[in-house]
């Protein structure tokens, strides 16, 4: 019996320390997995934001076609082709008080609204409409995506007016709808 003991111990002490060496190994492994997983997660919420703007952007062409559809007689007109400035909302806000509204004087107010609801929902927002009611109006929508580095080769970004940093005029996407009224 004693010498099996001694056999017992002699092979314990030769171990000591395996444990340990397999615990540094397994949280080695834990640590760089959390960190791909951290990674995954950073482009998780880019893309998100991403997927986020150009939703908006949907949303915002849909809004001004809905408007243009509304207001046929001011698309007619040529109400809704915008060009690098924004339309004057003293003229429009002044008859929507009265109620005495011309369908021009909708169309510019509804430019008014859209463009500046674009601007304070996405990062450099801005909205082009050009064409006409015969072959459709084009609806472009700009917006600045982050961790984008150079603009979309369809994009114009000269449409900017002068107040658009240059950062925002430097990675700008492009969101084209045609609407028909």
């Amino acid at each position: 019996m004693a010498f099996l003991n001694k056999k017992i111990l002699h092979r314990s002490g030769r171990q000591r320390g395996v444990g340990m060496i397999e615990v540094l190994i397994a949280i080695t492994i834990s640590a760089f997995a959390l960190l791909g997983l951290a990674g995954l997660q950073v482009a998780a919420l880019r893309y998100q934001k991403v997927a986020n703007f150009r939703s908006l952007a949907s949303q915002y062409s849909a809004d001004i076609g809905d408007r243009i559809r509304a207001n046929a007689a001011g698309a007619n007109a040529g109400g809704y082709i915008t060009d690098k400035t924004y339309p004057a909302n003293s003229t429009a806000a002044a008859c929507a008080v009265s109620g005495a509204c011309t369908p021009a004087e909708i169309a510019t107010q509804d430019i008014y609204n859209w463009r500046l609801s674009m601007s304070n929902a996405m990062a450099g927002g801005w909205g082009t409409v050009s064409g006409d009611s015969t072959n459709g109006f084009v609806v472009t929508v700009y917006f600045s995506e982050p961790d984008k580095t150079a603009t979309d080769s369809g994009c114009d970004n000269s449409v900017f007016p002068g107040g658009f940093s240059a950062n925002d005029k430097a990675a700008v996407r492009c969101f084209l709808t045609v609407v028909t009224p």
